[in-house]
């Protein structure tokens, strides 16, 4: 295995486009100059909500894929918001459900490859029902379904939300694993 030290920084750009930033890193590696470019992406959070035996899911359109795709809510942390406490509010904006006890299901970066993304996952059994107020650039649906409907579109590829698969299979870790 190389050793890390040899990688010496030479230079650093930041470019600030929306939601996130663009790093540019020069770096020297055994005497040859490379860029390391990635997004830098402030922490974010996921739930996995689930109401009177269903699991709670969106069917949102996403603009960076051009497709509606399923998915669980989640969001960017605002400042120094505390995890959980986020999770409960992205849920209650993007769903209108009112969070349980949460619990943690650990964190995951998104792609480290490309991004310093890192998610703070949860699940939790709600308490009420409300309405939802999404901002005014989500497209969404909020849908009710049955845990065995859901590891069906999970199975059958249809549910392609990268953080909401680590968040189930973190889930099932702890709970029983999806019946057929």
């Amino acid at each position: 295995m190389k050793d890390i030290a040899s990688l010496k920084p030479l230079s650093s750009r930041r470019f600030t486009s929306g939601r996130f930033d663009v790093v540019e890193d020069l770096l020297e590696i055994e005497g040859e100059q490379k860029v390391f470019s990635y997004m830098s992406i402030r922490d974010g959070v996921c739930i996995l909500p689930f109401y009177q035996g269903n699991v709670i899911l969106l069917h949102e359109y996403r603009y960076p894929v051009h497709d509606y795709q399923w998915s669980i809510p989640g969001g960017i942390l605002d400042g120094n918001e505390d995890p959980a406490d986020a999770a409960a509010r992205e849920l209650l904006e993007e769903t209108g459900f009112q969070a349980g006890e949460m619990h943690s299901l650990g964190s995951v970066y998104t792609s480290f490859g490309s991004s310093d993304e890192r998610l703070h996952l949860f699940w939790t059994e709600c308490t009420a029902r409300g309405e939802s107020t999404p901002e005014s650039t989500e497209f969404l649906e909020v849908h009710l379904m049955k845990r065995d409907a859901f590891c069906k579109l999970v199975t059958g590829g249809e549910f392609m939300h990268g953080a909401g698969l680590a968040a189930w299979a973190r889930f099932l870790t702890e709970n029983p694993p999806c019946s057929f």
